[in-house]
This record gives C-alpha cells, structure tokens and sequence, in this order.
C-alpha cells in the first residue's frame, strides 16, 4: 500500500511541476533559514558547556551599598575563603586580560626579533585548569613556576608554526614591565564556545613576587582592597548554593570591615552567558532576548512557510476534487484517501529538507558574516538541539499535510462529478486568516527592520560632540626600558613636524574604547550628602587631546605642557566634563573652573571643563569624566587628511619602527573603530532584512494560490460581468478587494504589535531614535502595494479570459 502511495505521489509533484516548484522552494527556504537561526540559538546555548565541573561551577561576585554589580573581587579573601567553608570542593581566581602587552620571540639567525599584541594574557592560580576543561594539546597544565606559560593552541600556531611548542621561551612586555617565560604547555582554548577568553596564561605566581610588578601593588594577589580577579568556585555535591554564600558573606564581613553591607553573589556557572529568565539581575555574556528574538524569527519564517504550502494545497484540491470523487465512488476510503495526500505532503517536505541542505551550505558563510560567529550545522547536533529543530519540522510536515489531506478527502463525491460544479471548502475563513497571520508577520518584519536601521544610522550619524573624521590612532609601544619617556617624546616630536600632521595628541584611551579607571569619593571641600554614592571615570591624556577631537570648552582651559610632564600626582590639575562638575556639586558647571575638589585626601585644582560628549556608543549615557594630565603613551592621536594615505602610515611606520623597535606597528581610524561598537546592531539588522524579504516572498506565494483559488471559483460570474460590458480593470478591481481587506487587517493586527516590540527594543539605549507615524505607514504600504501586484497578476489573466470560454458548460 505504502508503494502504491508513493507512486501516485510522484505522479501528482510531476504533473503539477510549477505547484510543486512552488512549494519544494517556499519550504526549502524556509527550512534553510530556520536551522541557520537554530545553529546560533545550539551555539550560545551551548556555551561553556564543555566544562567539566559545569554544574557545580560558580562565578563569586558582589552587590555593594550603593546597589552597583561588581565581577571582579579582591584576591586576598579567595584561599581564606577555601579554609574556613566547608561547602566548597575548589577555587580559582583569573584575571581577564590583566597582562595584556607585547609577546616577542628570540632574535632569528638573522638578528629579527618577531613581536605580537596580545589582548587575551590573562594571570591564573595553578589549578586553573583543574578546575575548566580546556584540552591540553601539548606538554602540561602548569603554573607552579612563576615564570611558566601556556599559549592557546592558536597562538602557539601563530607564534612557532606548530603546537608543539612546550620548552620554548617568549618574552612579555606590559604593565608589569618585561620578563622572559618558558612554554609548560598548549592548551586548546575553544575559542567559540567558551566566555573565558584565553591566548596566553601567566602564573598569579608571578605577581606574588614584589619586584616582577614594577611598583603596580594594586595587582598583589593577597590584597583585600583592590578587585582585579574574576573567581569561579566549585562546590561539593548536594550542598546548598545559597547557604554557602550567606557564609561567604559573613566571612568577608569579619575579614574586611569595609566590605560591611556588601552582598556576595553565587552565580552559576550555567547563567554566565545566558540568563535563565528575562528578570535575571546578573551580568551574562550573552543576549538572552537576542536569542528569542532570533529564534521567533526562525519559528516564525517556517510557519509562515508551511500556511504557504496549505494554501496552495487547498487551491489545487479544486482540480483534484474530481480525482478524488472517482476515487470515492470506485471504493477508496477517506482514511485511504488522507494517507494518500499525507504521502504527497511528506514526499514534498523530503524534497524541500534535500533541497534546504543545499541552501544551508550556500548560505552558511552569510550568515557566519551577518552573525560573527563561525557557526556549521555540527552546532545543532548536540544536546536537545537536532531531536527538536527535526521535531518541529516534522510536526509542521504532519499538521499541514493533515489539514490539506482533511480538506481534500471531504469533498462530496456527488458535487466533484457533476459537470460544472465546483467544490468548495467551508474552510476557507481559515484560509483567510492564515493569509492575514502571513501578512501581520510580514509587516512586523519590515517595521523592525525600519526600526533596527533607523536607529543604528541615529547612532552613527548623531553629533557626538567631538570630532572623529580623518583621525589615524597608532597603538603605543609596550615594550619598553630605559630612556623610555625620551623616546616618547622624541617620536611625538618628529610626528608634530611631519607636514601631513594637523593635529597630534597622546591618551591612554581612546574614544570608543573606555576609560583608565574609576573611583569614588571625588568631592566639592567641603562635601556633600550623598557624595559617597557617586562614581566617576579617570581618562588620562596630555594637552593636546581636546583640540585633535574637537570638543568644545564650557569654561576655563586645558592644562599645559609643563603640568602634564608632572603629571596630576604632582602637578594637581584637573579637567572635568559637565556631567562631573555638576555630580560634583558645581551649578552651573561652568563655574568649577578655578574651583578645588577632594580627591583620596589629595586636593585637586579644576583647570577648565568641557562640554558633555560622547566617549562610549549611545547605547550609554554620558559618564562623569575627569581628565588627569599625563605624558601619556597609549594611544597617539594623528588628525590628517586622506589622500596619499598609504605613504603616510608609511612614513609613521618608519618613524614608529625607529623609535620602538621590538613593537608592532598597529593603526586604526577613531571613525571606524568608534563604529564598531554597532557591530551586533548592524548585524540584527541584516538578519531581519533577509527575514522581512523572505516572509514577504512567501507570503505572496500563499497569497498567489489563494488569489488562483477566488479566480476559478468566479470563474462564471467573471464572464457574466465581461459580458455586461465591465471592463479588464473592473475586475481586477473585484478580484483584489477581498485580498486588499485581508492585508488591511493584518495592517491593523500588526502595526500595535510592531510598535510595542520597536518601543521595547528602543528603551535599552540611552539615545535613541524617535518611532515616527511614518514608518508604520511605510511598511504596511510597502505590504500592501506587494499584494495588489501580486493579486492583478491572477486577476488581469482571470479578466483576458474569453468570455464564451468562462460561460462553457463541462
């Protein structure tokens, strides 16, 4: 039976081979997109996931008294805390990217000495990789020796060309000045799937000597008062979480006084990228609503491609409606009957999956560029992931094809074989209304779409209050030594008489990248209520930085040369931006120029402020900042102008190289690293746009089909009408009417919709675009322009039919 089923199924597809191109395409598509969607739902899902002790796993945080989440701890309380409770089996500290600097290589045969900018150097307790699971590749998990290192596999690779690296030495350049390392061993850092990013691991070892942290004993791994580690703790098996924090935070009550009315937080390990809930209070790594949002765009696209392939179904059963009757009358049961369309609906859907893997191949690179992620279908093959996404497949092919096959089977033998009458379906409100579901999603897609890029070019093109344009940043050198300071400012001199150099300045920071660090308890002398509730971000930059940016003074001026040769320790000059002169207390802001502030017991002397501007992208608001004088040597600063620009980064290049030897040269533009805190903005709003065109493509397939199924049911009264005398356009007219209706609505259901779900999203930046009347107008226009178009198609070939051919009697 189950042969015979299958023969005449492959009958029907070759017989109607636009129908069935139709629909292998729609639900090709839409099965494509979907698991494209569902390999980055299964790869942040799955993130960290690869640890061993992953549900035992906790990262130690804090809430202090002014309700501000804090991280990172203070070193100094993690062994104590081992001792003295009982309910914990391990604890690790790390420090994240605490050792960034240069990596160099031994000189070559040749006197070359190859050096690297790493980001991810990170300081670790011994046991770290006791505790996280990442493979070891080559040589041993080590970090008993102050000077042992582990390099990611990548690195290693990138550093000697092979894995094999255990043995080797590489000299590090950073904060903590320069020291030579051997190789313990390579790890495997697994770099997609982990939170915890890695490329080489130095030893907390190492900063537990006093001379190897060159005077920064801020970074002593047993001081109580500076938090710089992110801690992961492992408990025992059945003890509860929550009474080990209540005695965690006992405890650091008792060891430390200040940290009185501070909360110690226990976050699972497996909440560390995704949240288990909306409400979650905790800092994750990953987007909880990004997620669901992605994954109601995939669930969403596959619906409306399986009411696609109903409605064309249900259309093409009118001329089926005879077969089936034949069918009835010589003895086939409609149980018979169903598993016959059944049969098609899955030979179709087979087709579609074959067709759909081919898709996801071709569009697997796209979309890994839209999403910045190196996704492959092997995401989805672990876990719940492949039982569900083929789950939701298959009981997509079973509910459409039980629909159609209902329909089809229902039709009265006695109708289906009388000459000139059409079977119809009492179903078709639903028909309807699947088309109204298909153009309501449709709309949603093409507003947050509008939405998504309006608001990413209201970021990019917003006045920011400085000036970005034709600003070359060049990477300062971390590898240094004696005379160090004489160099910095022989370079920054040679720069200034370079002809192409407009404006020249040096920071520790750059706009778009952060600040230095931040502190409390800056205050008016005297102070005021609510002053220790108040944080503010230090930038350092020397005198030159506000000209080369452009932004504006509100009052006063800069410091000068000589007061940042001394630097703020010493020369006690300040500026501040108007959001810090008015925290501070100054109103207006203006007048703090000249005006004294407290600082660590130290006072400090405001030289000028300057106008509010935007250092971070908009999603932020505007921080309180105070700028310290400083010969800086981070960042330098060039404002030049675009032509003949690679013989320029040349000529730096030269000079840089001269000056610094044994660092790499890096560059980037402020405009378009700025820029690139937009990065997922840009991203979504791709992905939407293929979703807003791919729904849209769909849905005027369904609609297509639905406009076929009104054009044969009138097929009569069309000629009529031509008969009396009504011409092409009356009745592309009357065709199009009912359909215009049905998008109506859907404009009516979706536009609320898309403007709570454009409002929502909008809320999460502190700037944002405004959700004018216009856009809703715009995207159910645009929905409804593509339905009439693809309605007068049907419609004019309906109403060019001859007239005596409507009228024939079967």
């Amino acid at each position: 039976m189950f042969r015979n089923y299958l023969i005449v199924a492959v009958r029907n597809l070759r017989k109607r081979k636009i129908f069935s191109a139709i629909n292998i395409i729609g639900l090709a598509v839409g099965i494509a997109v979907f698991f494209l969607i569902f390999e980055y739902v299964a790869a942040e899902w799955n993130s960290n996931r690869f640890n061993k002790n992953f549900d035992r796993l906790y990262r130690l945080g804090a809430v202090d008294t002014k309700g501000k989440e804090e991280s990172y701890i203070a070193p100094g309380f993690t062994y104590p805390l081992k001792q003295q409770i009982g309910g914990i089996e391990a604890i690790t500290r790390v420090t994240d990217d605490l050792g960034s600097g240069v990596a160099s290589l031994p000189a070559d045969n040749k006197g070359t000495i190859k050096s690297f900018r790493e980001e991810h150097i990170c300081y670790a307790d011994s046991n770290f990789f006791r505790i996280f699971s990442f493979p070891l590749v080559a040589g041993q998990a080590s970090l008993a020796n102050p000077n042992a290192v582990l390099l990611s596999s990548a690195t290693a690779q990138k550093f000697f060309g092979t894995t094999r690296a255990t043995g080797k030495t590489i000299t590090i350049s950073n904060q903590f000045g320069k020291s030579d390392f051997t190789v313990s061993g390579v790890f495997d850092d697994k770099a997609d799937q982990s939170d915890i990013k890695l490329s080489i691991v130095l030893s907390m070892e190492y900063l537990a000597i006093a001379a190897n942290r060159h005077g920064n004993d801020w970074a002593d791994p047993a001081t109580l008062e500076n938090s710089f580690v992110s801690c992961f703790v492992v408990l025992r098996p059945s003890v509860r979480p929550e009474q080990v924090r209540m005695a965690m935070e006992d405890f650091a009550h008792r060891m430390s006084p200040t940290t009185a009315g501070t909360k110690v937080v226990l976050q699972p390990f497996s909440a560390l990228h995704l949240a288990p809930d909306f409400s979650y209070p905790h800092p994750t790594f990953g987007s909880l609503k990004l997620v669901t949002m992605l994954l109601s765009v995939a669930i969403l696209i596959l619906l409306i491609a399986w009411i696609n392939y109903i409605n064309l179904s249900t259309v093409q059963g009118i001329t089926r409606s005879r077969e089936t009757g034949v069918r009835k009358v010589l003895g086939a049961s409609r149980s018979q009957l169903r598993w016959q369309f059944m049969a098609e609906t899955f030979l179709l859907t087979a087709i579609a999956a074959a067709v759909a893997i081919v898709l996801l191949q071709l569009l697997q690179g796209l979309f890994n560029t839209f999403t910045g992620k190196q996704l492959s279908a092997g995401q989805i093959e672990s876990g719940w992931f492949w039982p569900a996404a083929m789950a939701f497949v298959v009981l997509g092919a079973i509910g459409s094809g039980a629909y159609v096959s209902m329909v089809m089977s229902s039709y009265s033998p006695a109708l289906a074989l009388k000459p000139g009458i059409t079977p119809t379906s009492s179903r078709s409100t639903l028909r309807r209304g699947l088309v109204v579901f298909q153009f309501a999603v449709s709309i949603i897609f093409i507003v947050s779409t509008f939405v998504l890029y309006r608001q990413l070019q209201y970021m990019k093109n917003s006045r920011l209050g400085m000036d970005l344009s034709q600003v070359l940043v060049v990477r300062g050198p971390n590898v240094t030594g004696p005379g160090q300071g004489a160099r910095n400012s022989a370079f920054m001199g040679e720069l200034g008489q370079l002809s192409f150099v407009q404006k020249l300045a040096a920071s520790n920071n750059v706009p778009g990248r952060g600040y230095n660090f931040s502190v409390d308890h800056v205050t008016r002398m005297p102070g005021q209520r609510g002053d220790d509730k108040k944080s503010y971000r230090m930038f350092i930059t020397d005198e030159r930085y506000f000209d080369t940016y452009a932004i504006s003074f509100l009052s006063g001026n800069v410091y000068n040369r000589e007061q940042v040769q001394l630097g703020w320790s010493k020369s006690r000059k300040i500026v501040l931006n108007r959001r810090a002169a008015e925290a501070i207390g100054f109103n207006p802001a203006a007048s703090a120029t000249g005006q004294q502030v407290n600082w660590a017991g130290d006072t400090y002397q405001v030289s000028g402020v300057v106008e509010n501007y935007h250092h971070l992208s908009l999603q932020n608001s505007i921080d309180p900042v105070i700028f310290l004088p400083l010969a800086a040597s981070g960042y330098y600063s060039i404002k030049t102008t675009t032509d003949q620009l690679p013989a320029k980064i040349d000529r730096i290049r030269q000079l840089y190289n001269h000056y610094f030897n044994g660092n790499p040269f890096e560059y980037f533009f402020a405009a378009d690293d700025f820029n690139r805190q937009y990065t997922t903005e840009q991203q979504l709003g791709n992905v939407f746009i293929i979703a807003a065109v791919l729904a849209i493509i769909i849905a005027c397939l369904g609609l297509f089909g639905l406009a076929a199924f009104t054009a044969r049911q009138r097929t009569r009264e069309i000629g009529i009408r031509k008969v009396l005398g009504a011409g092409i356009g009356d009745i592309v007219a009357l065709l199009s009417y009912d359909f215009v209706k049905l998008v109506l609505l859907a404009i009516v259901i979706a536009v609320p919709l898309a403007a709570w779900a454009g409002h929502s999203w909008l809320q999460q930046f502190a700037y944002h675009a405004a959700l004018p009347w216009w856009i809703f107008a715009a995207a159910g226009s645009a929905a409804l322009l593509i339905a009439v178009i693809t309605v007068s198609f049907q419609a004019i070939s309906a109403a060019v039919v001859n007239p005596v051919s409507s009228l024939k009697s079967d």
